[in-house]
């Protein structure tokens, strides 16, 4: 059942006076990266998912429980840096609960993409830094209140080389996640996640999707496995920010990387995690086991 969007609108700021910080980062002077800004804006209206949280772990509206804090920066991957990491920096005031649902996403991507990129030197808001191999901002902060726009979410610069994103944002609004529930959050989490390491986000850049089929060999690989026949379909409707970066719903149901979010379980497929192989990572051979059972294409 077709519940709701991620995405809306395009790639633009919010459009609303708040205390979020959307300047995205800016590119270093080198032949290694750009600066770009693929974000897309999220709103709750269409995530129908983000109403009547369900509460939990220490109370709250979506579970967020307890007192918030502050927490230092995550990087998830190899500790010695020489396979793919996600290196999260948290803005804003965190729970336990929300802080511990963005270290699973990036532990699960990070579990499937392995292959180390070339490090790159980024000026972001902070100053200059080298990001190994991606850096994402997390912020919560407040944007226009409950039920309005949910956050924003994607790349903010991308290797010349590659087009593989070395800084994205990740940006929500409070007052809306309070009202999610807490495994409501962890899908869209995961699924922002996703984009911001540039599925979807890229696909047009890399040559990805042609008159709404996806061409990547190594996704369409899977797709035939589970039984699918000719090219991926692509999601056509909802406008900019879901039309052309998504898998298609009517096709695909509950996966996790559809435009949609629907009740039960949304899967992240087999599918899904070779799509990273076709946009140029090196990612477990073994993904299989990391992926969830139990999909049916729908």
């Amino acid at each position: 059942m077709r519940e709701g969007r991620f995405a809306g609108n395009g790639n633009s700021d919010f459009g609303h006076s708040h205390q979020i910080d959307l300047r995205p980062d800016l590119p270093f002077s080198t032949d290694k990266i750009t600066g770009i800004d693929l974000t897309h804006i999220i709103h709750t209206n269409e995530v129908a998912a983000a109403r009547g949280g369900q509460g939990g772990g220490g109370g709250g509206g979506g579970g967020g429980g307890g007192g918030t804090t502050t927490f230092a920066p995550y990087t998830s991957g190899s500790a010695d840096g020489s396979g793919f990491n996600i290196t999260i920096e948290f803005k804003g005031t965190w729970t336990q609960n929300y802080y511990d649902v963005f270290v699973a996403a990036a532990n699960q991507l990070t579990s499937l993409i392995i292959g180390d990129l070339p490090n790159v030197s980024v000026r972001t808001k902070g100053g200059i830094t080298t990001v190994d191999d991606i850096k994402i901002s997390a912020e919560l902060g407040n944007i226009d209140g409950l039920y309005g726009i949910l956050g924003q979410a994607g790349p903010t610069a991308v290797r010349t080389d590659s087009s593989l994103p070395a800084t994205a944002q990740m940006q929500f609004d409070i007052a809306d996640v309070n009202a999610m529930s807490l495994s409501a959050f962890a899908d869209v989490v995961l699924h922002e996640m996703s984009h911001s390491l540039g599925f979807g986000s890229i696909w047009s850049r890399l040559g990805l999707v042609t008159n709404g089929e996806y061409t990547g060999q190594f996704a369409n690989a899977e797709y035939h496995q589970m039984g699918g026949v000719g090219l991926i379909p692509v999601e056509q409707d909802g406008g900019s920010g879901t039309a052309g970066s998504h898998w298609d719903e009517e096709t695909f149901g509950n996966e996790l990387l559809t435009g949609y979010l629907n009740d039960g379980t949304n899967y992240f497929t087999e599918m899904s995690a070779a799509s990273f192989q076709d946009l140029g990572y090196v990612i477990n051979p073994n993904y299989g086991s990391i992926v969830d059972n139990g999909y049916v294409l729908a």
